[in-house]
This record gives C-alpha cells, structure tokens and sequence, in this order.
C-alpha cells in the first residue's frame, strides 16, 4: 500500500512538473501585439510634430510583435479609437479641473492612410503604423490626445501588460523657437522697484505659429484657472547673421487675450540671438541655442480684483536643443 501512495504522489509531482513546462513554454514563447508609446510622467505619450502653415503633419507609430522568437507570419492588427480610458485619465489626473483636461482630438483633424490595419509582415517584429494629421484651424491653447487602441481579435494576443495596447498620443506641435526655456534670468519686480526680483526656474513656451511662440507673464501658474488672461504673445522677426554664424533678431512682444486685461505692453528693446556650437563630447551632435532678451509689463487683476498689482519684466530666457547629425530627417533628429 505504502509503495502505491508514494508511486501516486510520484505520478502527481510529474503531473505538476509537466503542467509548469509547458506554461513556461507558453510564456516564453507566446507573441503579443503592443505598441511603442511609452507613458511619461504626464499620463501620457508625447508626440512632436513641427508646425506646418498648411496643419499638415505625419506621424509613425510602431506596433511590436514581442517574444523570444522572431515573428513568422502576417498579421495584421486592427486598430481603433480609444473613447473611453482618457476620461478616466483626466479625472484621475486632475479631478474637476476640467480647465486642465486633455482633449480628445476631433476626427477631422487626421486619419488613417492605410484604413485601421496594420499589417506586421512575417520576419518583422516592428512595423509602423501611418496617422496623417490635418491640423490647420486647431486651437493650439487646448492639450489635444489622440487615444488608440489595439482592438481584440483571435489571430493575435494583445499585449495588456501596464497598458501597451492603449496609445493616448499628446500632440506636442514645435516650431524653431518652442520648448522648455531656462527662466532664471527672467527678473519680475514689482512695478519699477529694482528690490528683491521674483523668478521661475522654467518657461514652458508653446507654438502659435512657425515664426511665433506663447508663454505665460511672470511668475504666472501654469495651471492657474485665470493664466489665458496672462499669455504673452512673441514674434520672431528676420535676423541678421554676423560672421561666427551667429542670428540675431527683433521680438515683437504682445498680449495673447486680445482684450488684453492684463495689460501686457512691451517696453524698451526686445531682441533674440541664435546659435549653433558641437558639443563638447560628442561630435556628432549640435547644441542649437535660442535667447530671447525680453521687457514687458502686465498687470495682475485676478489675485484682488479690488487692488490690481502692477509688475515689470525684464532679462532673458534661454533654450538649448541637442541635434543628431547622423539622422537625416532633422525634425526626427532633435533629442527630446
């Protein structure tokens, strides 16, 4: 009896041993569909596309095959509009602050060259999925997502590990001039006092158009209920190019809410320089430096309305992108 149970148990181990392999198997060698759209920080993948008079833009989005094993056949993967998980998003993110929700992209402003397939052919595990986008007359203050997801079907498995099959793709459009700016230099005094200047360590600054860029006056919160009421408007004009290859240039400077509340107004000489230099480390990559040289006034009426507060700007903000010589597509080539 006793060699029969432990002949039993021996046949039950086996069992179990046998039924752990082939779940390994299973996993080692299962091949799942997800895209390439990592989250950032903000919730979402940013996007960069450079700003086009016409709102033309073209971006390419990867859909991996993963596995240990190359991909041997055709699939092709069906891909939709996601209209449900940036909801959720935004309530998570920002509760009811409904002013600083992402914004689902209208239809009409892209769509899909090659219908909602993408077919990843056998000997690829990468293949790109085309979305034209059609941006001409967006409103560029909003934060627009285009939400995508990969749809269920019974020739693939979709990869739903942390979200792959979801791409809720932020539009960040850029133009020469747009990006994050070190504002240190930026002084804000309180009306013409030369005491005690206040300062942000940043400047977020957004596109309006290829020659013109937005950012918020001051000291101004970024995520302040009234900050439309404080958006600085600056215009690049022609530059001259001096002998070390530097660009130097004019700013026209004004209020972006055109019953200017805030009484933004420009004083004095505003100006830019631009440049080009290698990096000191890697040769094959060139730091494009922007400064803007910047004087404006404007008026906070929101913190007491009773009691509105006169302040002056004055100092510079600088920008500096890293460019990848060895890419040829040089809008693909700046290191974000």
């Amino acid at each position: 009896m006793k060699k029969v149970y432990i002949l039993g148990i021996a046949l039950g181990v086996c069992v179990l041993l046998s039924s752990c392999n082939d779940e390994w198997k299973d996993e080692l060698y299962g091949q799942m569909i997800s895209f390439k759209a990592p989250i950032a920080s903000n919730g979402v993948n940013d996007i960069y596309i450079r700003y086009q008079s016409d709102g033309s833009g073209l971006y390419k989005l990867p859909v991996i095959v993963s596995g240990s094993q190359d991909n041997n056949r055709d699939i092709d993967v069906k891909i939709g509009v996601d209209n449900d998980t940036l909801s959720i998003l935004n309530t998570e993110k920002y509760l009811n602050r409904q002013d600083l929700w992402y914004k689902q992209l209208p239809d009409q402003f892209y769509s899909f060259p090659n219908g909602n397939v993408c077919r990843i052919p056998a000997g690829k595990n990468v293949q790109t999925y085309d979305i034209d986008f059609h941006l001409a007359e967006l409103d560029l203050n909003e934060k627009w997502v285009l939400p995508l997801t990969i749809e269920e079907s019974s020739s693939y498995t979709q990869n739903i590990r942390k979200g792959y099959y979801k791409a809720l793709l932020n539009i960040r459009l850029f133009n020469d001039y747009s990006g994050t700016y070190t504002a240190s230099g930026m002084n804000v005094y309180l009306g013409e006092s030369n005491n005690d200047p206040a300062t942000v360590n940043t400047r977020s600054v957004r596109v309006v158009d290829d020659k013109s860029i937005f950012f918020y006056a001051g000291t101004w919160w970024e995520e302040d209920e009234n900050r439309h009421k404080y958006k600085v408007i600056v215009e690049f004009g022609d530059g001259v190019t001096d002998e070390d290859g530097v660009v130097t240039g004019q700013l026209t400077v004004k209020a972006g809410d055109t019953a200017n509340e805030a009484q933004i107004k420009s004083y004095g000489q505003c100006k830019y320089m631009r440049s080009v230099e290698p990096h000191k480390t890697q040769p094959y990559i060139e730091l494009h430096t922007t400064v803007m040289y910047l004087n404006y006034y404007f008026t906070d009426i929101t913190s007491d309305p009773n009691n509105p507060i006169r302040y002056r700007v004055t100092g510079s903000m600088t920008m500096q992108r890293q460019i990848n010589t060895l890419i040829p597509d040089k809008d693909q080539a700046i290191l974000w």
